[in-house]
């Protein structure tokens, strides 16, 4: 298996008061008395975690954080849009990779690059970063990448979605062998993930698992 690293875990900085508040909460912004999850008690009413959700083949499973509730739709914006890097840490409390998935690897679901340069950042990348230091998994970026360039997903249907990002990445066949788990930030039909695990399956990743922070309800 290629040597790929572990970041140093980063703590949160919600996690980093010693004294109880008040301090900013990070989903309304208001200045109230937090807990550790760094949200106040109005906010955390709104903060729902996501049971058991239901995935496809070629997904060898699926792990979601939260119901995308206003509340963790305003976290994600905030990491997306406005580049505040700390909700990636935010988000990432609530992910979870289960043991029994033997993950050998995390890759993020790539951007092209047109769209990376764009935007600055990958926020799937930040998320995997969290992730691989929480659970001590290895991640890389230099594995999975997006050889086409797309329309943004958001304002297509289900069926363009799909036909969106078909055939759009491509992967090393240096994932021969390894269980992976993809890390996203939103799961919403999962045409996005679903591509990247078929790309990988091709490519002879052994099993292909998914991890998102958030998704909505069904």
């Amino acid at each position: 298996m290629p040597n790929f690293s572990v970041p140093k875990t980063v703590r949160n900085k919600f996690l980093d008061a010693f004294a109880p508040g008040p301090y900013f909460c990070f989903v309304c912004q208001n200045e109230d008395i937090i807990g550790e999850d760094g949200l106040c008690e109005t906010c955390r009413r709104d903060i729902l975690l996501y049971p058991s959700p239901a995935f496809l083949p070629p997904l060898d499973g699926l792990s979601v954080g939260l119901q995308y509730t206003d509340a963790a739709k305003a976290a994600v914006l905030r990491l997306k849009s406005e580049r505040d890097y700390a909700y990636a840490s935010f988000l990432a409390q609530y992910m979870t990779i289960p043991a029994e998935w033997h993950a050998d690897l995390i890759v993020p679901v790539p951007l092209h690059p047109i769209r990376a340069f764009l935007r600055g950042f990958n926020q799937s990348a930040l998320l995997a970063s969290y992730l691989s230091g929480k659970y001590e998994i290895p991640f890389t970026s230099e594995l999975l990448f997006k050889r086409r360039f797309t329309m943004q997903q958001k304002r297509l249907t289900q069926n363009a979605r799909r036909r969106n990002v078909r055939n759009s990445f491509c992967a090393e066949p240096a994932c021969k062998g390894l269980r992976i788990v993809i890390a996203d930030d939103v799961f919403t039909t999962g045409a996005t993930v679903y591509e990247c695990a078929k790309t990988l399956k091709q490519a002879g990743a052994a099993r292909v698992y998914a991890c998102c922070a958030a998704s909505p309800a069904r």
